[in-house]
């Protein structure tokens, strides 16, 4: 009897184990989401400079903050190394901003709906063992898909709230070339930590 107990007490402890040790694609599925927050956070930082404050960029930055303040808590609890934000500290560069407004809120479109793929075909099938990772990956790109595209898609159509009116129909600076998006889909399969930032 004894010696059952402590192959079942054995077998349950490696269960545990197992569930908090990560693979290797899912360590890169959250680290590639990461960097795809913190590129989102720089570019938005960026157009909040050339824009003003009176943008929806003010206000999505701020959630760029949290998810990649729940990335990191993931990393933390599986014990990976947590990196800082190269596109802060000048070891990556971001894309040229958008030369317009409205060219910032096309591309944020674009970058919305690159982010969306990005975890449905890759970084989501990645932790599908892993409960908990599976529902941050979900919560974030619920977020994409139901706040911040809309957000952007409004704003293209002249819609963006009254707080936003005046940046978005009033004078606009000139930006520093052409925006390509903010899209992260150029991480696939979760394998690179050179997610794009988007939201």
């Amino acid at each position: 009897m004894k010696k059952f107990v402590i192959a079942a007490t054995l077998a349950s402890f490696a269960t545990v184990s197992n569930a908090a040790t990560l693979t290797t694609d899912a360590e890169n599925a959250i680290l590639t989401a990461l960097m795809d927050e913190y590129k989102a956070t720089a570019t938005y930082e960026a157009l909040i400079d050339q824009y003003g404050t009176n943008t929806p960029f003010s206000k999505i930055i701020k959630a760029e903050e949290r998810h990649s303040d729940a990335l990191i808590k993931l990393l933390v609890k599986y014990d990976v190394e947590v990196p800082t934000n190269p596109y802060l500290d000048g070891t990556m560069s971001l894309d040229p901003l958008p030369s317009s407004l409205v060219a910032a809120y096309e591309a944020g479109i674009e970058g919305e709906l690159a982010n969306i793929a990005l975890y449905q075909d890759d970084l989501l099938p990645a932790v599908e063992a892993y409960p908990d990772i599976t529902k941050v990956f979900t919560n974030l790109m619920s977020a994409s898909q139901d706040k911040h595209l809309p957000t952007f898609e409004n704003c293209v159509d002249g819609t963006c709230d009254s707080r936003h009116a005046n940046a978005t129909h009033g004078q606009q600076k000139q930006g520093h070339g052409q925006g390509n998006g903010y899209g992260g889909a150029g991480s696939k399969g979760g394998n690179s930590h050179n997610g794009k930032g988007r939201k």
